[in-house]
């Protein structure tokens, strides 16, 4: 009986001595797990960071932060396409302004005609009612006299002057072809003189022909040759260095006694005064 005591004694503390170790064993392992979860979070956190690193590193160095366009560089491109565009308008200005870049034809007595803001007047064949009627700027004191009469085969012999500028404004004077009287408004423009192209287009600019108002002396004689008349090319060295020159092209008439004319006069080289007469 005292046998059977000694025996449940052992084989009770050799259970407890098992589950003891089962319980150790257990919670080793579950250390064991919650370590491996938490080294596998860090790797994970810790390639992320790296990859990230390294993503960021390779955006900056290969995506071309060193590579991208140097704001500077491209205003400084900018500013000289800028820079040439405008040398380049200058250049073209500066020419149209000499007259340099005219190619037309200056000297043609069949066309004779001047502009008034921009609409085109021709010698013979318009009249002066039709420059009122566009609403040409005339002098009002000058206009008063359109409805005069002149008489057959007659010029007038005062011109009609365009408000251009205070002192100096062009004139028109009209011509009477026909076989009786009539008003002169009815009467074709046979002449236009111009005293001062400085200050018109100092003062509006509104009176223009097909050549530049700045018209060299040069220019001219390359594009209209020499007047043929040794007469028509005049010099004056006048006083105090304000010399002239004067250059007249002239046609001789078919129908009535006198010329059609060009006639330029240059003020110390420069363009100043035009006269355009026009007699069938």
């Amino acid at each position: 009986m005292k046998s059977k005591k000694i025996a449940s004694l052992i084989l009770a503390a050799s259970m407890l001595v098992s589950l003891a170790a089962c319980s150790g064993t257990g919670k080793k392992t579950g250390d064991d797990d919650k370590t491996k979860e938490t080294t596998e979070e860090t790797t994970t956190e810790a390639t992320t960071e790296s990859e990230t690193e390294e993503t960021t590193t390779a955006t900056e160095k290969d995506g071309g932060i060193s590579e991208l366009p140097d704001p500077s560089d491209e205003t400084s491109e900018t500013s000289k396409a800028t820079d040439a565009t405008e040398a380049s308008s200058e250049s073209s200005e500066s020419k149209a302004d000499s007259g340099s870049t005219f190619t037309g034809k200056i000297i043609d007595f069949d066309d004779m005609h001047f502009f008034v803001n921009g609409k085109k007047y021709t010698l013979g064949k318009t009249t002066l009612q039709e420059m009122i009627d566009d609403g040409v700027p005339f002098n009002a004191k000058d206009i008063k006299n359109a409805s005069a009469e002149i008489k057959k085969n007659s010029q007038s012999l005062n011109g009609f002057g365009i408000e251009c500028d205070k002192f100096w404004s062009p004139s028109v004077y009209v011509m009477n072809l026909s076989s009786e009287a009539k008003p002169m408004s009815e009467c074709v423009i046979y002449k236009f003189y111009m005293h001062s192209i400085e200050m018109n287009y100092k003062n509006g600019a509104n009176i223009s022909f097909d050549f530049p108002y700045k018209l060299s002396m040069e220019d001219l004689i390359a594009n209209a040759g020499e007047p043929k008349n040794a007469t028509d090319k005049v010099h004056d060295e006048g006083t105090n260095g304000n010399y002239s020159d004067t250059f007249r092209y002239r046609q001789k008439s078919t129908k009535y006694l006198g010329s059609r004319e060009f006639s330029f006069y240059f003020k110390k080289g420069e363009i100043s005064r035009i006269t355009l007469t026009y007699i069938p």
